[in-house]
């Protein structure tokens, strides 16, 4: 039987153990919660005004953390704007690839949203300023949802992929619904003259909007 310690004396506390990376779980909710403080600032700073010290504060992380998981201040907006165009391609990609009312929809509630209308007027504002800014969000949001919509579109109508000529043709065809998916609600938007779409009235208009391109398939 082991003997037991002299009375007065303490027991050594255990060596603590030493805390490894995040697991991929934990990363990604991490990055989750500084682009919902990141989206928040920009929103309420603009995005002259804010900085990475102020986004820091609203994840409740460190500013080394942003810089780990972003980088600078216009890679962490970049992946702001990314992730309103991932929410809304990766909800296509879980459903059926064919279905364009259901992306139509989706895009027409993402954009017209307070969040996308808020990102919107932001650019627009600090575009002269900083019109890398302005490049980067059309070439991550904007032109992002006009491809996807022609791969939906091409999904709908079982093309095979074509050549240049027809995926071209495609991308014009987009570029005109996705003008007619924003349209006059979306200037309405902009100028807070009404309030952003529920399901039902964005769906509404984004059938309105295929309906005039010839492009609406009601499933049975």
């Amino acid at each position: 039987m082991a003997d037991a310690p002299p009375a007065g004396a303490s027991t050594p506390a255990p060596a603590a153990r030493k805390r490894g990376r995040p697991a991929a779980h934990e990363r990604e909710t991490r990055r989750s919660d500084i682009l919902r403080a990141a989206t928040a600032t920009f929103l309420a700073h603009g995005y002259s005004a804010t900085t990475l010290d102020q986004i820091a504060a609203a994840g409740q992380v460190t500013k080394r953390t942003v810089y780990t998981y972003f980088g600078d201040k216009a890679a962490v907006f970049t992946a702001v704007v990314d992730q309103l165009h991932h929410d809304v391609v990766a909800q296509a990609g879980a459903a059926d690839a064919s279905d364009l009312l259901g992306l139509s929809t989706r895009i027409v509630r993402t954009l017209l949203s307070d969040e996308g209308v808020g990102l919107h007027r932001l650019v627009i504002a600090e575009a002269p300023s900083f019109p890398d800014l302005a490049a980067t969000f059309y070439a991550t949001g904007p032109r992002q949802y006009v491809v996807a919509l022609a791969d939906a579109i091409s999904s709908q109508g079982g093309d095979d992929g074509g050549g240049s000529g027809e995926a071209a043709a495609r991308l014009d065809e987009a570029e005109q619904l996705f003008g007619l998916l924003l349209g006059e609600a979306h200037r309405r938007r902009l100028l807070g003259l009404e309030p952003a779409p529920d399901l039902d009235r964005a769906q509404t208009h984004a059938r309105a909007a295929l309906a005039a391109l010839g492009l609406l398939r009601e499933t049975a």
